[in-house]
């Protein structure tokens, strides 16, 4: 396959916080590009090239996969965010299947809201995270985490689309949708057949699967079973 964790060596760990998905890192492969999935989720990436020079990345989140370009001889520092934590002077949905740069000072900082900040390590990127979530540059909206594992909410379904459009960028269908082809591709990794997905995921047929995995995935469901085998 060419997704990202078949091609780089990722590094990932947690954050204690809650507001963070997974703090990662990786390096340049001698490869052009790789297809990058849809992602409901948003991050911000810290990118170093060979020359010393670094540039910082708000990025996500993505309804299609795409493919992307790889920089030779840099390094990358990442910091995905949860569903649901977002910036409150930045609107999430400008982000969507975006990418918009923050202006990165020669002496290793960044700015972020008007704010400078040091620009973080892989051990250290709790730092910048504690920051905006002091400061309430960096809020989390439990509505988002409350629908998403269908516990009881006390609002209305237009309240709970509104939020969260307000925190995601995305609808609570749009989510789902790519959560499911995640899951699915999972089930094709692990030796489930093409049909047993189709029926036990909720798929109409399998042509609804590949429509769904082209799309959200960049690849067929036949080409994932067989990528294991």
């Amino acid at each position: 396959m060419e997704w990202a964790t078949d091609i780089f060596s990722i590094e990932n760990r947690t954050e204690r916080s809650g507001f963070v998905r997974r703090i990662w890192r990786a390096r340049s492969v001698e490869i052009p590009s790789f297809i990058s999935v849809a992602v409901p989720t948003w991050q911000i990436v810290f990118i170093q090239s060979a020359n010393g020079s670094k540039s910082v990345v708000a990025r996500g989140p993505e309804t299609l996969a795409t493919r992307v370009n790889i920089p030779k001889d840099a390094e990358f520092l990442g910091i995905q965010f949860e569903l649901g934590a977002f910036l409150p002077d930045n609107t999430v949905g400008r982000l969507v299947d975006n990418a918009e740069s923050l202006s990165a000072d020669s002496d290793h900082s960044f700015w972020l809201n008007d704010t400078k900040f040091e620009i973080p390590t892989f051990e250290n990127a709790e730092v910048l995270v504690d920051h905006l979530i002091r400061s309430g540059g960096l809020v989390r909206d439990t509505v988002v985490e409350q629908t998403l594992q269908r516990r009881p909410v006390s609002l209305s379904d237009r309240s709970i689309q509104r939020r969260f459009i307000n925190s995601t960028g995305l609808t609570y269908g749009a989510v789902r949708q790519m959560e499911r082809a995640e899951h699915a591709a999972s089930l094709l990794r692990n030796g489930v057949s093409i049909l047993d997905v189709v029926d036990g995921q909720g798929y109409s047929d399998q042509a609804h699967l590949t429509r769904s995995l082209k799309r959200y995935l960049g690849t067929a469901p036949g080409r994932i079973a067989k990528a294991d085998r």
